[in-house]
């Protein structure tokens, strides 16, 4: 028979998820509707078609495919069935259902992965096949922050300049006193703030260039481009002083890194990170209208290739990538970037508490979440996320699709459950 190579020791945990239709072909018919039901609003509902989108988003966008390396790099199963029992204490105090009950409860998670000491040790997949793609959403963020790190590192960009010293085009705007460092660490002063409220006010910047980012509705190609120039900075506040979370930000720092190196993002995040972990299954991002890549939010993979690259911040690295890609100075210019100061006041800090149930200490470098132990998450819009955890050599990440509103799914614990199981596998 052939000769033939895959996952060593591949064996996931199984759980009865409702979910587990989304591994079977839809009908014709189902999928032709879901394409004529495609809106901004109905693909961030969380519904059924949701739910296709999210798993299909070249089907829906202009995409380019970033190849992986010609070997990919096996990953060591070694797991351990007993961490379904998992539970922690959330934020009211009480005591949370199981990770066994909570992956088949309302919040649609379709696939979940962990590693300790460079080895698979929790892998399940409820709501998706392990190949399959799956978009990352706002998880895709710490790609374009870990590009703009690495050049800062290398001296070619100074995080103290403002972002248009580096971007001709926003020259004259208000990110001419915006520096690299506040737009990395998403304090920006500026009007464009995802809260729920402005993202359904039709009226708000931010509402409008997300459409206009999407080619959603009547845009032109490059509308978002020049939205990024007619940005409003708030009256109340300076740049620095507090953490408010936007897309628009990260995609300043695409059109940085792109203007900087002189290469498309996609080439360069392929010759700096992708290239090096042994991915098995290539990278497709997601392109705007005229054609960049939306970093901060479709970036889409297979599970086993975001834990992947999720190790690169570990001690074990080296189990994936034969150079240490993001070395220990990087990962401290990383993790010190960020203001406890600009966090405490943040939106972000409520929901990071709620999904861990211990408060975090601030958000730094397109992470949302980072802990005084060196811990760090980033969350991704209808529930995705990765957690790098370098002192405990754990990182974990998942993928789900349900409706951001709480009243409905209730509040994502997902993140809890990474934390608890790398404090639990650390033995601290």
């Amino acid at each position: 028979g052939p000769v033939r190579t895959g996952a060593s020791g591949f064996a996931p945990l199984e759980v009865n998820s409702p979910m587990a239709r989304w591994k079977l072909p839809q009908s014709a018919e189902w999928v032709n509707g879901a394409h004529s039901r495609f809106s901004f609003p109905n693909w961030q509902s969380g519904n059924d078609d949701s739910v296709y989108y999210n798993l299909n988003i070249p089907e829906f966008f202009n995409t380019r495919v970033v190849r992986p390396d010609e070997e990919f790099s096996v990953l060591e199963r070694a797991i351990q069935g007993d961490l379904m029992n998992l539970t922690f204490t959330d934020h009211e105090g009480n005591t949370t259902q199981t990770l066994a009950e909570y992956l088949v409860g309302p919040k649609q998670v379709q696939a979940m992965l962990m590693a300790h000491q460079g080895k698979v040790v929790f892998e399940v997949y409820p709501g998706m096949n392990p190949l399959d793609m799956h978009v990352w959403m706002s998880a895709s963020k710490t790609t374009a922050g870990l590009l703009v790190a690495m050049l800062a590192d290398a001296g070619t960009v100074d995080l103290d300049q403002p972002l248009s010293s580096y971007v001709e085009e926003l020259k004259g705007s208000a990110w001419d006193d915006i520096t690299v460092k506040n737009t990395m660490n998403m304090a920006t002063a500026l009007n464009n703030e995802e809260t729920f409220a402005n993202l359904t006010n039709p009226e708000s910047w931010i509402a409008n260039w997300f459409s206009a980012v999407f080619g959603v509705g009547d845009v032109t190609p490059t509308q978002w481009r020049e939205m990024m120039k007619t940005v409003e900075k708030l009256d109340s506040e300076k740049p620095g002083e507090l953490f408010r979370y936007s897309t628009s930000n990260t995609q300043a720092l695409v059109m940085l890194t792109e203007a900087v190196t002189g290469m498309n993002w996609q080439d360069y995040w392929h010759q700096q990170v992708w290239s090096k972990i042994g991915a098995r299954s290539p990278l497709i991002v997601g392109l705007t209208p005229d054609g960049m890549p939306v970093g901060g939010g479709l970036i889409n993979t297979t599970p086993e290739d975001m834990i992947r690259y999720a190790m690169l911040y570990t001690p074990s690295w080296n189990v994936v990538s034969s150079e240490n890609v993001v070395p220990q100075r990087l990962l401290d210019m990383i993790f010190n970037m960020g203001n406890p100061d600009a966090y405490t006041a943040s939106t972000e800090r409520t929901y990071g508490t709620q999904w861990f149930g211990e408060v975090p200490l601030k958000n730094t470098a397109q992470w949302d979440h980072a802990f005084a132990d060196g811990a760090m998450f980033k969350h991704g819009n209808m529930g995705q996320g990765i957690y790098v955890d370098p002192g405990r050599d754990f990182c974990g990440m998942y993928f789900g699709l349900a409706s951001n509103d709480t009243s409905l799914t209730g509040i994502d614990h997902s993140p809890g459950y990474l934390r608890a199981a790398a404090k639990a596998l650390a033995g601290k």
